[in-house]
């Protein structure tokens, strides 16, 4: 019994490699190419996926350096109205100070302007006194003879009178 384990037979042995040959050949067309197949549609999908993750990378980094750019241009852009703005703010106040700087000097002008006829007025109203007085003078004068000490005593009474008055 333990010798038909041990027992080598040829048409056996080469009934086994047909069966393992067959076997092969079934595997090979019903397994291994279906499965091969699915791997290659499954490699293919991946393969897109990549490619859809590269184009999607490649435009998010266009997209970025967009607006990097227009981030860039508007911060130009608000520097350059920031420097606007300082520009006419500077405009603006040297023009105001300008125009207090007429202002003041028309002031004084007109301050000038204002003295001098106050002193043209005051001047007139010294004149008026004194004609005023040298009329009394000629009246008092006319009034009674005068000597000479009364003509020195009236000559040093309009002079004490135009003190006073002044």
């Amino acid at each position: 019994m333990y010798q038909a384990l041990v027992d080598f037979k040829y048409w056996t042995f080469i009934a086994q490699i047909c069966n393992l040959l067959i076997q092969m050949l079934l595997f090979k067309k019903f397994l291994f190419k279906p499965v091969q197949a699915i791997i290659a549609k499954r490699r293919q999908e991946v393969d897109k996926i990549y490619d859809d993750a590269e184009e999607a990378k490649a435009s998010a980094e266009h997209d970025k350096a967009e607006y990097s750019a227009k981030l860039h241009d508007a911060n130009e852009e608000a520097a350059r109205i920031v420097r606007n703005a300082t520009e006419r703010a500077g405009k603006q106040g040297d023009e105001i100070l300008l125009e207090a700087q007429h202002k003041a000097e028309a002031m004084l002008k007109k301050a000038d302007e204002d003295i001098a006829q106050e002193r043209v007025k005051a001047m007139n109203e010294i004149k008026n006194d004194i004609s005023e007085m040298a009329l009394d003078i000629a009246s008092k004068v006319v009034e009674k003879e005068i000597r000479p000490e009364d003509h020195a005593s009236l000559i040093e009474e309009f002079i004490a009178s135009v003190g006073e008055d002044a």
